[in-house]
């Protein structure tokens, strides 16, 4: 305690009033202890966790990816919330002690007590202590059942290409991932082609090449109307300049429509068209689109002698296959790669620079997002407090 018989009571005053400001500064200081702590936190833990989460994303498809050129099955887990939980204890204690004895003043006292040296006016004593923790809490739930059906393994929806073709994706990329089939004009299959065989899709990439071309001409578009409760899609091919008439023509051939065909098409997911002014595009699964994407996947030598992956495929199969995604691999991790991830001895990488493989692979975590539908919310599967 301080005394007041004497002026050192004053700074022993100021004495604790400064230990205990630095102990709140802190506790300001650590982003917990004060009210305005709060938004420093927020945006920390926010691009942490985003940054996070989207680059988890893509180690995630990859491997996906990677293992279905391994003939091996998929398997995908969502994140379903990030939680962090912080905690911060400050305490301090000053002290002191004065004794009102005259020892000095006595020097039979002094003897008796063994004291030498100069007086002592009183003794005083502090302490602080801080501590601080973080407990992040992560929930996974595993893709499974009926919402992996829907997903991975369901078709995508016409209007999802639309949707995407109107928020500035090239209609050429989407239609090379995502479709299948456009009237009778066929893409790459997804299945397993028998040894040395090769499919001639350069039909289907001179349609998709055409649509490109009036999509950045501006004459390439399409609606949606909502007719006594039915949703309709349709495909506009409006009147174009006599600069692109030879292109509009030749669309027309190659999707078998008449010259005369109406310029508002009804755009639907069917297998085969059943009326003349019709255009049946019969869309990829999620699966189905990145099994197409496999075949330009870099596999070892010796994995392929061993048969634990297909033969590479020849060089007429890779120019019938989609040109959208390169995959490479390495014996050692790349410094600087747009993702990787390490699966059977091997880095498997996409390269920073490969602007094709990037938009490509920005396009496959689009669809697995809009392939979501909303659910009731159920008990989270797997909890794990990562700060333990």
């Amino acid at each position: 305690m301080c005394s007041r018989k004497n002026d050192g009571w004053v700074k022993c005053a100021k004495r604790k009033m400064i230990l205990l400001e630095l102990i709140a500064s802190l506790a300001c200081g650590a982003g917990m202890g004060c009210a305005t702590s709060a938004p420093v936190t927020v945006r920390r833990d926010r691009f942490n966790f985003n940054d996070a989460g989207a680059e988890s994303t893509k180690e995630q498809i990859l491997l996906n990816i990677v293992r279905l050129r391994y003939g091996e099955p998929i398997y995908f887990v969502d994140i379903g919330s990030m939680l962090s939980h912080y905690s911060l204890e400050a305490g301090g204690r000053v002290g002191g002690y004065k004794s009102d004895l005259d020892v000095w003043g006595s020097p039979t006292l002094r003897a008796l007590y063994g004291m030498r040296g100069e007086p002592v006016p009183g003794s005083h004593t502090w302490d602080a202590n801080l501590s601080y923790s973080d407990s992040p809490t992560i929930t996974y739930t595993p893709v499974t059942g009926e919402e992996f059906a829907t997903r991975v393994l369901a078709p995508i929806p016409p209007t999802t290409i639309i949707y995407l073709s109107q928020s500035g994706w090239s209609i050429d990329r989407v239609l090379g991932c995502c479709v299948q089939q456009i009237n009778d004009v066929g893409n790459a299959p997804t299945h397993e082609l028998a040894e040395g065989g090769a499919v001639d899709t350069s039909r289907f990439r001179r349609v998709a090449g055409l649509l490109k071309k009036a999509q950045d001409a501006g004459y390439l578009r399409f609606g949606i109307e909502y007719v006594a409760g039915q949703t309709g899609t349709y495909l506009y091919l409006p009147p174009v300049p006599a600069t692109l008439e030879n292109e509009a023509k030749e669309l027309k051939t190659l999707l078998g429509l008449p010259p005369e065909a109406a310029t508002k098409l009804r755009l639907t997911g069917n297998a085969v068209r059943t009326e003349p002014n019709e255009v049946a595009m019969q869309t990829r699964s999620l699966y189905a689109a990145m099994y197409a994407l496999t075949q330009r996947i870099s596999v070892p030598a010796e994995h392929v002698r061993d048969h634990q992956t297909a033969t590479r495929p020849s060089a007429d199969t890779l120019e019938s296959a989609s040109p959208w995604l390169c995959i490479e691999h390495s014996r050692l991790p790349q410094v600087d790669p747009f993702a990787q991830v390490f699966y059977n001895g091997y880095w498997f990488y996409i390269d920073k620079s490969d602007w094709s493989s990037k938009r490509t692979f920005a396009l496959l975590t689009y669809l697995f997002s809009l392939q979501s539908t909303a659910k009731e919310q159920s008990a989270p599967l797997l909890t794990v407090p990562t700060g333990r």
